[in-house]
Parts: structure tokens; C-alpha cells; sequence
């Protein structure tokens, strides 16, 4: 099949168009999946940090009470805050984002926040877009939706967390370099470098696009190496210099340059396992997992759509079509609640497109480039990421730089298939199941949250204490209202014992763990215990110390 060049072929709709519609959709979903409550905890430390900036506090905030804590710090209410002299930090690693995050808190507050990745969405699927088009103009609008509603990046926008905009960075970035290449012209290549660099700022893993992209400018350099040297090193040198400019940056923020910094120690520790294994983990569960262990119906029903979305593609049986589909739907009838963290279940585009992809999709310089920077950015996310992926996520979160890049060369690679119409409708099917899980699943994620932070922050005592970290950074609505603290349980009893002696007669105690963390209590009694009806299993229990 002969690729359509730009210039012989007519948009059947123009691309602002799907991109004004794309972004309408997604402000109607806006107030459906809500904003006064969070999905991941690094949402909650770039709130507080944004709120803190915001109001004129500063980079620093405050430890609440410093007097009851060891001198590591083990008790400050934000896990993995960086730590220096100044003080505690709440996100300090891409401390460009939260400053985004506070210019947007003074202009409609949290919702405004969320909003700035909307935003990050609609640019990203309006980028690839014009990015697809440049493979065949037909593949514009479809571009469009795939990214912008199929792709992990739908659930993305609705984070407070700098995915999107680093997405939408990572296509421009890569557009200019297309454009550069094919026209042998070194004048958009001297975009390259910005983007990059503004990526990086966002989101660590976008330094693999800034090596993705120089790898990939050298393999595809032939006749074109003062255009293709200028991308290398200008995406080379933007990437490691937004990341040595981070890290200074950060001194300055807690220690003046004076000390290390280091991070503020998480209230629960992780397993030592090999290297491999912990790669191998995480690629299984950022790529392939289908839930993280909920109804194991639903993670039956949704291998076997993927299995069913690759048998449709490959050999064109109507009946793989209709179970696709079918499981797909049970799937979201059955479990409107399950998180899905692997990116090929949660993406089913990807997963039709990846197995189709032949050398005749690869014909031109724009699919090259596109293929190979995610190729790279991919192998190194998953060479490097946690063995946890990235902890709670929808679609293998590290990846959602890359998402933007090669949705065009999948989608012609579909189109070069020539599928049948019912494989299409069967797809699109499975996308919508997908899509509608994401937005369902993140609702329902908001307000189990949400009714956790609200019970806790009810109870009629000064200071809550979490012997799970993650939950004051999930309860940021009311950091300035409680005094917050974490704690592991085994320093529970000498935690209660400073706070005794520093006159505290009542605390609230958040707890996964009711049992455990009860026999912990010593003297102190237990005057009421709750469990809120939409987040079983933890207790808030108020505790007098006697």
C-alpha cells in the first residue's frame, strides 16, 4: 500500500476541528470525575506544595509539629518530601510543575490544576495529529481520538501530575525533528532542544526522549547530517541540562547548596529482590496486568479481550471480533471500580497496531523517527522503572511520554491492513469499554478517597496520625486545617509518648491495620472507631492518650 504524502490528500475534516471537539468532550467529563479529591499521592504533594507557592509561603513548608519528631524527620506528614536545612520540600524534584500548578491555583484553584492537564491532553492528541498526518492526511482526525480518549492519556487528564504537558512536549519536540529531516532544514530543528528541555523539567523519564530522539537522528542521518547532528546534540544537551539544572535548583530550595538533599523517610518499606526480577515485574505489571488483584473475573475477561483484539487483527475472524467486544463491555459492566495498569490492555489500539506494524509502514522519515524515539523511550522505562511500575496507575504512567509519538505510525499500520469493517467497529468497541472504565474507575477512586479524607478530618481531635503514608498526602484538602503526622507502627508507642508529653490529650488514628495498630495503643484508649462504608478496611479511631 503506497503511503498518501501530506500534499495528495485532503483532511476529510480539518484537524482544529477534531482538536475543538476532543477538548469539549473532555471539559464535559471535567465535573463527572471531580477535582476535590485524588487518584495518585504524588497529586496530593504537588497541591500542597502548588497551595503553598500560591499564597505566598514559599518552597518550604512547615513541619506540624517538629517538637514530637525524631531528628530524621520520620514523622513528617509527606512522604518523600526532599529535605535540606530550609527544611521539608512536598514535591520538589520537577519544581517547574508546581509552579505551572500555582499560577493555575490563582486562577480557579484546584480545578484550574486539573485543567492544566486537560489542556496537556488536547495538545498532546492535537500534536499527533499533525504528526499523523504527516504520514497520510486520512490518519489526522483518528489521531486525534486515539490519544486523546483511547490512550492512557484520557485517565492522565485528569491528574494533577505532569504526564500530559510532557507529552505534548515530546510529540512537538518530535514534530520539529520530522520536519527538519524531511525538509533538510536545520531551522526546526532549533525547537528540539526546548521542548526537550521543558519535557524534562515535567518528567524524569523524558530524558529517554532526549536519547531516543539523538539515537534515532543518527540512524536516519544519511544525506542529512548537519540536520540530523544538530537534533542529537541539541536533544542531548537540552536533556542533560534540564536535569543538572533541576538538581541545583533543588539545592538552592532546601540548602542553600550547603548540603546533600536527601528524602524524608516513606512510612513503609519495600522488598530487596534482583535486578532482573524487579524488571521483570515491572514490565508485566506496566505492560501486560490487567488489574491489581480485584475481581479476578474481570482480569479474565480483560486477557482475554487483548487475546481476542490480537486474533482479530492477525487473522480476521468475525467470531474474535465479537468476543473482543464482548469482554470488553462485560468487562465494564462487571468491575466499573478496577484500576487497569498494563498499557497493552489499557490501550487496545496499541495493542492491534503493534502487532501489524510491517517495514511498508516505515517507509518514510516521519514513522521512522516516530517508531524509533518510542522504541528507545520504551526499552529504557522499562530497564529502569520500579519494580512496583509506577505504584497505583492507569496504562503504565511512564510510557505517557512516548503515547503521543507512535499512535500515528500504529494507526497506519492498521490502515495498511485493510481491516474489515466489523474488526474496526470491534475495536473501536474495546476503545470506548476502555476509555469509560478509565473515566468510572477514577471517579470511584475520587470518592473512596474522598470519604476516607472527610471521616478522618471529622474526628474532634487536634492531630491525625497515619500509620500508612500515602494518606496525608491524599487528605491535602485539610492540611491546613489538621495537624498531620505519619508514622511506622512499630514507632507508634514512642510517637504517642512525645505527644503526651508535649500536652496533645487527642488524637485521630488512620489505620489499614485496625488490629495491629490497636494492640500498639498501650494506655491509650480507644474512644470511637468508623470505617467508612465506601473505603472498607481502614478505621479512624480516636484516641485519648491519658
Amino acid at each position: 500500500m503506497t503511503v498518501v504524502a501530506p500534499a495528495d490528500a485532503r483532511v476529510s475534516l480539518p484537524l482544529l476541528a477534531h482538536v475543538a471537539a476532543l477538548a469539549v468532550v473532555l471539559l464535559a467529563l471535567v465535573p463527572v470525575v471531580g477535582t476535590s479529591a485524588s487518584f495518585s499521592t504524588d497529586e496530593g504533594a504537588a497541591i500542597v506544595q502548588a497551595k503553598s507557592l500560591s499564597r505566598g509561603g514559599g518552597w518550604v513548608v512547615e513541619h506540624p509539629l517538629p517538637e514530637v519528631d525524631q531528628p530524621d524527620g520520620r514523622h513528617y506528614p509527606l512522604e518523600l518530601a526532599e529535605w535540606g536545612e530550609r527544611g521539608f520540600v512536598p514535591y520538589g524534584k520537577h519544581p517547574l510543575y508546581p509552579l505551572l500548578l500555582a499560577a493555575a491555583d490563582r486562577v480557579g484553584g484546584v480545578t484550574a490544576m486539573v485543567l492544566l492537564s486537560v489542556a496537556g491532553t488536547v495538545a498532546a492528541a492535537a500534536l499527533a495529529g499533525a504528526l499523523a498526518r504527516r504520514l497520510d492526511a486520512s490518519l489526522a482526525g483518528p489521531a486525534v481520538w486515539a490519544v486523546g480518549v483511547a490512550s492512557p492519556l484520557l485517565f492522565d487528564g485528569f491528574l494533577v501530575m505532569g504526564h500530559t504537558l510532557a507529552a505534548a512536549l515530546a510529540a512537538g519536540a518530535v514534530l520539529a525533528a520530522v520536519v527538519a529531516l524531511e525538509r533538510r532544514d536545520p531551522r526546526p530543528a532549533l525547537a528540539v532542544g526546548p521542548l526537550v528541555a521543558g519535557a524534562v523539567l515535567l518528567r524524569s523519564e523524558a530524558v529517554f526522549l532526549a536519547l531516543g530522539l539523538a539515537v534515532v537522528a543518527a540512524a536516519v542521518s544519511a544525506g542529512r547530517r548537519r540536520v540530523a547532528g544538530l537534533i542529537a546534540l541539541g536533544s542531548l544537551a537540552a536533556g542533560a541540562g534540564a536535569h543538572l539544572f533541576e538538581t541545583w535548583w533543588l539545592r538552592r530550595l532546601t540548602d542553600r547548596g550547603t548540603a546533600a538533599v536527601r528524602s524524608a523517610p516513606a512510612a513503609a518499606g519495600t522488598e530487596a529482590e534482583s535486578f532482573l526480577s524487579g524488571r521483570w515485574r515491572g514490565f508485566v505489571r506496566t505492560v501486560l496486568s490487567p488489574t491489581y488483584g480485584g475481581d479476578p473475573l474481570v482480569a479474565v475477561l480483560l486477557l482475554v479481550m487483548v487475546v481476542a483484539v490480537v486474533a482479530m487483527v492477525l487473522r480476521r475472524q468475525r467470531d474474535m471480533a465479537a468476543l473482543a467486544a464482548a469482554t470488553a463491555v462485560l468487562a465494564l459492566v462487571m468491575g466499573p471500580e478496577t484500576v487497569v495498569p498494563g498499557l497493552l490492555v489499557a490501550f487496545p489500539v496499541a495493542t492491534a497496531g503493534l502487532v501489524l506494524v510491517r517495514r511498508s509502514a516505515l517507509r518514510t522519515t516521519a514513522a521512522q523517527v516516530s517508531l524509533g524515539v518510542f522504541a528507545v523511550i520504551a526499552a529504557c522505562v522499562v530497564a529502569t522503572q520500579y519494580a512496583v511500575g509506577g505504584a497505583t496507575e492507569w496504562g503504565g504512567r511512564f510510557f505517557a511520554v512516548g503515547l503521543p509519538v507512535v499512535v500515528p505510525v500504529l494507526l497506519l499500520a492498521l490502515k495498511q491492513a485493510s481491516l474489515d469493517r466489523w474488526v474496526v467497529v470491534s475495536l473501536v468497541v474495546c476503545s470506548l469499554a476502555m476509555a469509560t472504565l478509565g473515566v468510572s474507575s477514577l471517579r470511584h477512586q475520587h470518592r473512596r478517597l474522598g470519604q476516607l479524607v472527610n471521616t478522618a478530618a471529622s474526628v474532634e481531635a487536634p492531630v491525625v496520625v497515619a500509620t500508612y503514608g500515602s494518606v496525608p498526602r491524599w487528605a491535602w484538602r485539610t492540611f491546613d486545617d489538621k495537624r498531620w503526622l505519619i508514622t511506622q507502627p512499630s514507632d507508634l508507642p514512642g510517637l504517642l509518648g512525645r505527644l503526651r508529653d508535649a500536652g496533645v490529650a487527642r488524637i485521630g488514628l488512620v489505620t489499614p491495620n485496625q488490629a495491629r495498630d490497636r494492640a500498639l495503643l498501650g494506655t491509650a484508649e480507644v474512644v470511637s472507631s468508623a470505617e467508612p462504608e465506601l473505603a472498607r478496611g481502614w478505621h479512624i479511631l480516636v484516641v485519648a492518650l491519658g
